[in-house]
């Protein structure tokens, strides 16, 4: 399929990483082999509304327009809406330092769209803060969507991100094990010494829609930490589904 030049635009976003925040027209030319003319339009477009701005003569930025449809995506998105009371709920039940945190397949990787700290300890950064791009089959909170999703979507994402066929048969026990349970966990994967517990969250005419998660501090035993979160975590999940699907109606 071949670019528009909405899609060439657009990929000026994907230039901006942690790693390396800062651009200019020139170091994009490099990177996308787009003339110099026509990567300054893109900059002059992406500016003008808001994606970037130049932080010093010739030099870009990601701009305050991410933060606006940000803030409009934390109050609309009806998954989060639907979701954030049973967080709620579930936070209060915990006084210790942790996170409970919404993930969503975006392209070809696992992406927190809501968070919420729990206790008032400082909880260590991990591979699930908000907005990181982990990879799509990563731990638990991307098991708990995999599982419950149709094999076909699952196995096209998998093969697209260069999984193997011997891994993609572990992969298929592991989800079978989670359906069975009905929920995810790991301790200590991908981040050491945190445990995960993840449960879907479920749509009945889209799906799974994301993953609903607790990221808590390990300890000596494990076992009832896990099976407390998970009780907790698929109660939740219930409610979910029915309001969910009640908010899109």
């Amino acid at each position: 399929m071949n670019a528009t030049s909405s899609d060439r635009m657009l990929s000026v976003m994907d230039l901006f990483t942690p790693e390396k925040p800062e651009w200019t027209v020139d170091e994009a030319c490099a990177v996308l082999g787009q003339s110099e003319s026509t990567v300054y339009r893109y900059f002059r477009s992406l500016s003008a509304a808001g994606l970037i701005f130049s932080v010093r003569a010739g030099r870009y930025l990601l701009g305050p327009g991410i933060v606006h449809f940000d803030r409009q995506l934390r109050t609309s998105d009806p998954l989060i809406r639907a979701t954030e009371p049973g967080i709620l709920e579930i936070a209060a039940q915990y006084d210790e330092a942790g996170m409970l945190f919404i993930s969503r397949i975006h392209r070809d990787y696992l992406m927190t769209m809501h968070e919420h700290r729990l206790g008032s300890s400082p909880f260590p950064e991990g591979s699930y803060d908000r907005g990181k791009l982990a990879p799509a089959f990563l731990g638990a909170p991307a098991l708990a969507i995999h599982s419950f999703a149709e094999v076909r979507i699952v196995r096209s994402i998998f093969r697209s991100t260069g999984g193997s066929a011997e891994d993609w048969l572990e992969m298929k026990r592991q989800m079978r094990a989670v359906r069975a349970q009905g929920y995810a966990f790991g301790v200590g994967d991908p981040d050491e010494g945190i445990v995960h517990v993840s449960v879907p969250l479920k749509r009945a005419d889209l799906g799974v829609a994301g993953s609903l998660n607790i990221a808590l501090l390990g300890r000596d035993d494990d076992e009832p930490v896990i099976e407390r979160a998970a009780n907790l975590l698929m109660a939740a999940s219930a409610a979910v589904g029915e309001a969910f699907t009640s908010s899109a109606d």
